[in-house]
């Protein structure tokens, strides 16, 4: 299966050494997003993919481009316009501190000013046999969302598989309407087959009413599927213990359901984590795996992502199924 992606290229600028931005003069520049990161994964594990994004026409936009393409994920859609880069500063925590995120520039980046009639989307879609939006487009700027709903349009026609991430962020949605954002997925979802959220974005976001009774969570989320005709939902969820953390994974159809056992988290770096289950996901529902066996392997990819420095979970098949026939093993020769 040839798997595309529209979605922001970001410039991820990491202080060395845990340290905070105040105790450095050096910063390590990465090339990241969440279809930089889905698709650098699925690439590892041996799929075609391919971006739709906008970058600078200068040497960030060269150096950005470059990076995907070391990725394995193909630039041919990657067109190159404007001047700015959206990015951010990524203090990674440490104990008690939690990693800190400071986003600059992401509405005037060249991605954030450009509209449908900037990409070649038909084209784009004849390479593809899914595709993947994320939800920070419709809520970026009017451009973003103009042209996220464009794809999936276009893609519902050609019946490409839409996979839809509602990675919904309050801090990127302040100066925008909650109504009108709620409007937007509302409009979008009607054309997709996969969504991964949670159940906070269902009643959040969308305002589904949830009973506290046994079973609901799981009654909501078959409630939104049959409501939008989806395949599958995903999600992870998280569980934290005296000092431990844990995190589970979950697929939800009309008809069935699987939710791993937790699973016992080491965090080196946890951003990106999420975009390496849904690559796992991804990688089942191309290969037509059991739910079983498809979370089972994502949330194991999602674990060894906690494990990385960076965004891009670089995991490959062999070294997920090694950690599922063997946990324990610390030691490979």
């Amino acid at each position: 299966m040839r798997i595309g992606a529209y979605g922001e290229v970001m410039m991820r600028l990491t202080p060395p050494e845990y340290r905070t931005l105040e105790q450095t003069h050096s910063l390590r520049m990465d090339f990241t997003g969440t279809g930089v990161n889905l698709l650098g994964n699925l690439a590892h594990f041996g799929l075609t993919t391919s971006m739709l994004t906008q970058v600078p026409a200068n040497r960030l936009g060269d150096t950005a481009k470059a990076s995907l393409r070391s990725y394995g994920i193909q630039t041919a859609f990657v067109g190159k316009k404007y001047s700015h880069i959206g990015s951010y500063f990524a203090e990674i925590g440490y104990g008690a501190r939690p990693t800190y995120v400071t986003y600059q520039n992401r509405h005037h980046s060249s991605f954030g000013v450009s509209g449908p009639e900037e990409y070649a989307i038909d084209g784009f879609l004849e390479t593809v046999d899914l595709i993947h939006i994320c939800g920070i487009s419709l809520s970026l700027t009017e451009k973003t969302w103009k042209t996220a709903l464009a794809l999936a349009k276009q893609a519902h026609v050609k019946q490409i598989r839409v996979c839809f991430d509602f990675n919904f962020r309050p801090s990127l949605n302040e100066e925008l309407n909650r109504e009108v954002l709620k409007q937007r997925y509302e409009t979008i979802l009607p054309y997709c087959d996969l969504v991964f959220g949670s159940v906070r974005d269902l009643e959040e976001l969308l305002a589904y009413p949830l009973e506290e009774t046994e079973g609901a969570e799981l009654a909501l989320i078959q409630s939104f599927i049959d409501q939008y005709q989806l395949e599958w939902f995903c999600g992870t969820r998280r569980l934290a213990v005296e000092d431990k953390q844990f995190i589970s994974g979950r697929i939800i159809t009309a008809q069935d359901a699987y939710e791993t056992a937790p699973q016992l988290l080491q965090v080196l770096d946890r951003i990106g984590a999420g975009d390496a289950y849904a690559a796992g996901v991804l990688l089942g529902y191309a290969e037509k795996w059991s739910l079983q066996r498809t979370a089972d392997f994502a949330i194991t990819n999602a674990v060894l992502a906690h494990t990385m420095l960076g965004d891009v979970p670089l995991t490959t098949k062999e070294q997920v199924e090694q950690v599922l026939r063997a946990p324990g093993k610390d030691l490979i020769r």
